[in-house]
């Protein structure tokens, strides 16, 4: 059913060598999310390079000079940390690598700048300021504007991490469970299952469909209603891995979700969505949710 099913980024290159102020590689092994980044920066005047793995955008790199490189850290071998030491052994030297990952632990900040990496962006980070760090990253000259700016940067995540070391109290990081986010996509492709090949075509059934997985979700958090942090990064990732909207129109309703939640078509998703997954909880995997078979009567 998806609109932006992609495969790799490498395509009939040849042996030119691109350098373009607004060319991207991109390496990111979760579908959901490299499509997300690839379509906003696309939108955004990029010319984004997605590959699925390291070793693809390794290759990748010996046939393009991007103006960036955008690395995950949690990938297959080698994960994002490995490719970017290897990638600084011969790609130009000025061209910048960005982390973009979801874990916040200083180690990984540290480990990642001592490879080679410039910059590292949390991947709860707003769009917004995804973009701007993109657009610093690839406008002329950022490497000497920033002259320094690793080194300092390396110097104080060490002072952190043996600050941390010799703290009694030690904070883990909030990392998004790869486990309920698994759980959260199954449920929801179950769900997906039981409506019709064509729903969501249109404005009040995607409402419907938004209303229905901020339900699923708010049940699995127990967030009773309340749009935290922590909600609206599984809210996000449910809608995308749905594969019912295209990325422009998760993040559309992700930035006006607190109006859309007085639409009654979400409202009722949303009851509805809270209602089957708790049903699911309770009856184990064989139940099969329903809920979304109402948008078959959703004009």
């Amino acid at each position: 059913m998806s609109a932006h099913s992609r495969g790799s980024a490498i395509q009939s290159l040849g042996d030119s060598h691109i350098m373009s102020t607004k060319t991207i590689v991109m390496a990111e092994d979760n579908p959901q999310m490299r499509r997300l980044y690839t379509d906003f920066l696309n939108m955004n005047g990029f010319n984004v390079m997605a590959s699925v793995n390291g070793i693809e955008a390794l290759s990748l790199l010996h046939r393009v000079q991007p103006r960036l490189i955008l690395l995950d850290i949690m990938m297959p071998d080698p994960n994002g940390i490995e490719t970017c030491r290897r990638a600084r052994s011969f790609v130009d030297p000025k061209i910048p690598i960005v982390f973009l990952s979801s874990l916040d632990s200083v180690d990984y900040v540290k480990d990642g700048l001592e490879a080679g990496g410039d910059d590292y962006i949390l991947k709860t980070s707003p769009l917004g300021t995804i973009l701007e760090r993109v657009q610093f990253w690839t406008s002329p000259n950022a490497r000497s504007k920033s002259e320094g700016r690793r080194e300092k940067a390396i110097e104080g995540v060490r002072a952190t991490a043996e600050f941390q070391e010799l703290s009694t109290s030690i904070r883990e990081p909030e990392v998004m469970s790869d486990k309920r986010a698994d759980d959260l996509s199954e449920f929801l492709e179950r769900a997906i299952a039981a409506t019709s090949l064509d729903f969501g075509g249109t404005p009040e059934q995607r409402l419907y469909f938004i209303g229905y997985v901020a339900g699923v979700v708010d049940f699995d958090l127990g967030s009773n209603g309340d749009l935290q942090p922590q909600f609206l990064k599984y809210m996000r990732g449910s809608l995308l891995s749905g594969d019912v909207m295209t990325a422009a129109q998760v993040e559309e309703a992700m930035n006006t979700l607190g109006k859309l939640t007085t639409s009654e078509p979400v409202k009722n998703g949303w009851a509805r969505g809270r209602r089957d997954k708790s049903a699911a909880d309770l009856e184990g995997q064989g139940f099969v949710p329903n809920g979304l078979a109402d948008l078959r009567s959703v004009a």
